[in-house]
């Protein structure tokens, strides 16, 4: 008699089946991101100091143009490798604190993350040079061809350099060697304009005849480069 009971009491309460389940499960999961809409999110984690160091230098090179303070194309060429090294250790932020492994189970795969970091980087770049470049040029008169090509190489070969480093095993350790790298091609490029006046010659002598491929060319390995550690990323933390 209790079993029946039970069993009566089991199908009058019993709960109904959920009308609109499945619309309902396919409402909370999460819509997809492109990757526009990624970058864009990216955005907001870069840290203040960089848009204070990339608003600086962008307000330096104007005034200093307008000015007409001397140099200030060299002091351009010279603050570009830092410029880089700043981005690669932004990119590389992640494993720098230690955070990868959170990174990777999150909604993003740590891949798409760095990669997003790489364009944001890369744009607030091209816009620094897109500002600086032109404003030097109008104001001293000299070439955007050769000032242009001028700042890129130093940028790039930073990257280059940065991103070989960062996967190493003392990269790995020491997360800071970016800015080593940038500190010695700026050094090679301070010895290079103020010590070595025909080094200087027959580099802007190169630079006219070979500067665009070499910029081509650097562009190609910087692409790789990253294209490697972002393969890598993962394994690498």
């Amino acid at each position: 008699m209790k079993k029946d009971m039970k069993t009566l009491l089991n199908k009058a309460f019993e709960a109904p089946e959920p009308s609109g389940k499945q619309a309902f499960l396919k409402n909370i999961r999460p819509r997809e991101v492109s990757m526009p809409a990624l970058v864009w999110q990216q955005v907001s984690y870069i840290r203040m100091p960089v848009w204070i160091f990339a608003i600086l230098v962008i307000a330096f090179v104007i005034t200093g143009s307008l000015l007409h303070l001397d140099r200030i194309e060299n002091i351009m060429v010279y603050i570009m490798p830092f410029t880089a090294a700043i981005s690669v250790l932004e990119t590389q932020r992640s494993s720098r604190f230690n955070m990868s492994e959170i990174e990777m189970v999150t909604r993003f795969s740590l891949r798409s993350v760095v990669f997003a970091r790489m364009i944001v980087f890369g744009i607030l770049s091209f816009i620094m040079l897109c500002i600086s470049v032109p404003v030097i040029c109008l104001s001293f008169k000299t070439n955007i061809f050769i000032t242009g090509i001028r700042c890129l190489i130093p940028y790039f070969l930073t990257m280059i350099i940065s991103l070989l480093v960062e996967r190493s095993v003392i990269g790995r350790k020491n997360g800071y060697l970016s800015l080593a790298v940038a500190s010695l091609i700026m050094l090679v490029t301070f010895w290079m304009n103020h010590f070595n006046p025909e080094v200087i010659v027959k580099y802007t002598s190169f630079l006219e005849t070979w500067g665009l491929l070499t910029v081509f060319a650097l562009i190609a390995l910087t692409l790789f480069e990253q294209w490697k550690t972002i393969k890598n990323v993962e394994v690498l933390t």
